[in-house]
Formats: C-alpha cells, structure tokens, sequence
C-alpha cells in the first residue's frame, strides 16, 4: 500500500464510493502509474480503507485530492466498468431524496456476484506454538485454551484460511478473541483480503404459446374447473398478445 504524501502535480485523482454501507461521501484516492488509462468511471477497484481492504466504485475524476494524504488504488476488478455514469447519478438522486448513504444505493447497482465484502486471511507464523507450561499444568483447559488449540490444529492441518473458511469449523464459537490474541502474541499474521467475486449463472423461467392463437381461442372453454378457468383464460389470452417468451412472473401477474 502507498500513500502520498507530498502531491505530484502529474497524478491523477479520482472520488471513490467505497463498499462499506453505513459509510457516508466519497473519497480520495490516487491513480499508480501502472493503473493509469485503466481506471475510469463506474469501474470496479480494490481500495485500502483504513485498516481494510474494500472494494468499492469510482465515481468521479477530481483535479485535486481534498486531503493531505492521499492513499493508491491497489487494483482493478474488472478491464469494463460495471456501472455507467447515468447510473451513478441515479444513485446521487436516490441517496440524496432518501437520505441514506451513497454507497448502500450504489451497492444496490453492482452486478450480483461483483460485489464482496472484505475478510481476513489468518496464517501461522509459529508452527510449533505450544501452550505455556503453566497453561499445561492446568487440569482444565480455560475456554479460550480450548479454542486456541482448535484454531491451531485446524490452521495446521488446513493452512492459511479467510475468516469465513474459519466459520464453517466454529459453529456458535467466538474464536475471533483468541485469534487477535495469538495475533498479538506473533503465533498468528492476519491480513485483510477480498474473497475473488462470483459470479452463477441466472436462470428465468419463461412461458410462450405454443399453438396457433386460433387453436388456443378454440380451446378456452376447456381449460379446467369453474374455479381455475378464469384464471386460465387470462393467462392464455396473455400469451397470445406476446409474440416472444415471456417472464412466467409477469403470467402470474396478469392472470392473478
């Protein structure tokens, strides 16, 4: 990670809305020479923010930064950006009548599966880490112990693993106390990363008529019972006005 401390009047600078929803505003970032002509509007970046790393949106070129320190972008998720400039004026519009924060109408815009939440990856650093022999001596293993010794065993066995990796092995089990303890104490190195985005395919269910629409008239008296029919009549005259496949929601709709 870079900052900048000193501007350089060659750097370009650009507002960014970071993926973190209950954060208000935009802010500064500057663009690295490897990054540049490849940064744009609506694009999709890898951002440090704090003691984080997010993700988040550019929103806007700025000729200058309006902080002293000016952190670089990191990365670029994606060559195309995944929101267009109308967009975002959308979201300035919606954020602005509905006083929430920028970027919780701007998350609402990311493509499903672009946009993710930042994890930490836990690493050990001391391999062979055993307990304290005062720890040892003790008959009964503190809660925390018990943790400790799962934690390590697991990382041991599996190796490095995001917090959320972790998760899945610690049902209803606060482990993150022990592991910023063996953080502290050096046994453990975290660092926040982004998990890569995912992205599955979406499947619509659609419905077309599939007869003439005149053997479909013919057929309307005989579609089902007194207390199905009206609602099939609907539907089938629905599906004769449409000339392609169409949405079944917007049958159910129309046919109540």
């Amino acid at each position: 990670m870079t900052t900048i401390g000193i501007i350089n009047p060659m750097t370009t600078f650009v507002q960014i809305v970071v993926n973190v929803p209950a954060v208000s505003g935009v802010f500064d970032y500057a663009i690295p020479k490897p990054l540049e002509g490849k940064v744009g509007v609506g694009h999709l970046v890898i951002v440090p923010f704090g003691k984080q790393t997010v993700q988040g949106i550019v929103y806007r070129f700025v000729d200058a930064p309006s902080v002293a320190v000016v952190k670089e972008i990191l990365e670029v998720v994606d060559e195309e950006p995944v929101l267009t400039q109308p967009q975002l004026a959308l979201a300035k519009e919606m954020a602005d009548s509905t006083l929430q924060p920028l970027a919780s109408i701007v998350g609402l815009f990311v493509p499903a599966g672009l946009n993710q939440q930042a994890d930490t990856l836990y690493e050990l650093r001391i391999t062979n880490h055993q307990l304290q022999p005062s720890e040892k001596a003790t008959s009964q293993k503190t809660q925390r112990q018990t943790v400790e010794d799962r934690l390590l065993g697991l990382l041991r066995l599996r190796g490095p693993l995001r917090g959320r990796q972790i998760d899945a092995h610690f049902a209803k089990v606060d482990w993150r106390k022990t592991a910023g303890f063996l953080v502290r104490k050096g046994v453990l190195a975290s660092k926040s990363i982004l998990p890569p985005p995912r992205v599955r395919t979406k499947y619509i269910r659609v419905a077309q008529l599939a007869v003439p629409p005149e053997a479909a008239e013919a057929a309307m008296e005989s579609l089902g019972t007194k207390q199905t029919l009206v609602r099939r009549q609907f539907a089938l005259r629905f599906l004769i006005q449409q000339q392609d496949a169409i949405n079944v929601s917007w049958v159910y709709a129309e046919s109540g």
